[in-house]
């Protein structure tokens, strides 16, 4: 593993050697790297992986703060600079989709291809508007401290049905742990500066040159394909393929396949 290092932070991420074709990778919430190092097999032949550790997930570490493109921005031309990467291809999975997503929209001339698997950043769950609205962050971080009280809020879920029962049990898997729930409130609100606003997304997208896939799973409670497609067909022309997966399902080495299979 190596990193990139600023005044405020350090961003680690492992490479997975193969091919000449370069690949970045972001992993979503509570992963780090090391979800890629499989996809290497079915990737080898074409593709170096450079897989990361977003801030707060493995050995990644930043100062708090809300994290802006202009600073993301700096951390991976660095890097591009330190590894001597002309271009590339970008994914991201769950909330590294809004890394991989800010990341192409910085270098847009150096991307190959943009390929968003569930992707945050394009459609904000409910937990996320929560989280972050500053109406309501207040409250999302009360009952980030209070477990106690998130188990209540769960249990009134279960009478009136506001959610989802999966969303429901993700939530309570994911926030099952201190260290996850501090990481969620901080990953969230720190990352919400990367994100771009609907109409600015689709502006860039529809005057971006690359190539755009997005996979996305028919079983996914939580980034739906009711939900996210809508958005989609107004950014431009998007490759999109379907699976029946759930959410967790969506980053496991048959992707890597699906991948392939479609390169050109």
């Amino acid at each position: 593993m190596t990193k990139v290092e600023s005044t405020n932070g350090q961003l680690h991420y492992s490479i997975y050697p193969g091919g000449e074709r370069i690949l970045l990778a972001f992993h979503g919430f509570g992963q780090d790297n090391k979800i890629f190092e499989s996809w290497s097999k079915t990737l080898g032949d074409d593709y170096t992986i450079y897989a990361f550790d977003i801030f707060y997930h493995g050995k990644s570490s930043r100062d708090y703060g809300n994290l802006t493109k202009n600073e993301w921005a700096q951390y991976l031309q660095k890097f591009l600079q330190n590894e001597n990467i002309k271009e590339f291809t970008i994914v991201g999975f769950s909330l590294g989709g809004r890394f991989a997503i800010s990341s192409a929209l910085s270098f847009p001339t150096q991307t190959q291809e943009l390929i968003l698997i569930a992707p945050d950043g394009v459609f904000l769950t409910i937990w996320f508007k929560l989280a972050t609205n500053p109406s309501t962050r207040w409250l999302f971080k009360y009952f980030m401290l209070n477990p106690k009280k998130l188990e209540q809020l769960l249990r009134f879920n279960d009478k009136y049905k506001i959610v989802s029962s999966y969303l429901r049990d993700f939530v309570q898997k994911e926030l099952g742990n201190p260290e996850n729930r501090k990481r969620v409130y901080i990953s969230w609100n720190h990352f919400k500066t990367l994100g771009y606003g609907k109409k600015q997304l689709a502006k860039e997208f529809k005057t971006a040159q690359f190539k755009r896939r997005i996979i996305l799973g028919e079983k996914d409670h939580i980034i739906k394909p009711a939900k996210i497609l809508p958005i989609i067909k107004t950014m431009g022309e998007f490759e999109v393929d379907i699976l029946p997966m759930k959410h967790h399902q969506l980053v496991k080495p048959e992707i890597a396949k699906l991948i392939m299979k479609n390169t050109v």
